[in-house]
């Protein structure tokens, strides 16, 4: 309930200085309309986005109008009357991914119109990395990518991550991962193999790889590099 209402709260606080409203195609009279003036929002885990909506078609008003997110875990959404036929819509970003919002008329669901709420997603082009205890993500344009961040390879050999870096290379999505070499091939001295597995949005395997590195001679700094292929969504480090 506090959340709720700190929400509102942050909600009443962005539409007052807001001020003015974005302006909007022209409508028929009478036309029987709901629209929302983004298509796609982006927002920070934890931040809050404003836009605006218009129901002057809607007999009924704003209290014929509610708003609906399709995954409040990524981001939620509240409708604050501003109006003359216009509303804000206020959402807040709660975790990584993409949710659609909805504002739907109350009295008949058919009037409706969506935005894409993206929280905590990477702008076209960035890489946002982060590591949370063994789990690193990689995010980057529309994906997300979690790997572990420990790497246990062919033999015994493990890998401990300390960085990675995710880029464009011959057309194609490359993770590059570097880290601390703890144990080496217990079989194969001087060189070292380590596996991943990489996974569909639906869970399903799309292939496995394997990278074999000659181990560091000097310390115990290890790079791997692996292909990204197309469609994937989850990478997993496989023994």
């Amino acid at each position: 309930m506090k959340k709720i209402v700190k929400f509102m709260m942050l909600v009443s606080a962005i539409t007052a200085a807001l001020g003015i409203a974005r302006p909007f195609t022209a409508h028929a009279a009478g036309e029987l309309a709901i629209n929302i003036s983004e298509d796609i929002m982006r927002l920070d885990v934890g931040g809050t986005g404003v836009c605006t909506v218009d129901y002057r078609g809607l007999p009924q008003g704003f209290n014929d109008i509610a708003a609906i997110s399709s995954d409040n875990g990524i981001a939620t959404a509240a409708l604050v009357d501003f109006g003359n036929g216009q509303a804000h819509l206020a959402i807040a970003g709660n975790g990584i991914g993409t949710a659609t919002v909805s504002v739907y008329s109350i009295s008949n669901a058919a009037i409706v119109d969506y935005i894409v709420a993206q929280s905590g997603m990477a702008a076209d082009g960035e890489i946002i990395n982060k590591i949370d205890g063994q789990t690193l993500t990689a995010i980057y344009n529309d994906k997300i990518v979690n790997y572990s961040s420990i790497l246990n390879g062919r033999n015994g050999a493990q890998l401990a991550i300390t960085g990675l870096v995710l880029e464009r290379e011959k057309g194609l999505d490359c993770l590059k991962i570097s880290g601390e070499l703890l144990a080496n091939d217990a079989k194969l001295p001087g060189m070292t193999v380590f596996y991943a597995d990489f996974y569909d949005a639906a869970g399903g395997l799309i292939k496995r790889q394997a990278v074999y590195a000659r181990d560091p001679q000097a310390n115990t700094h290890l790079e791997l590099k692996w292909y990204v292929p197309e469609g994937c969504a989850r990478v997993e480090a496989a023994d």
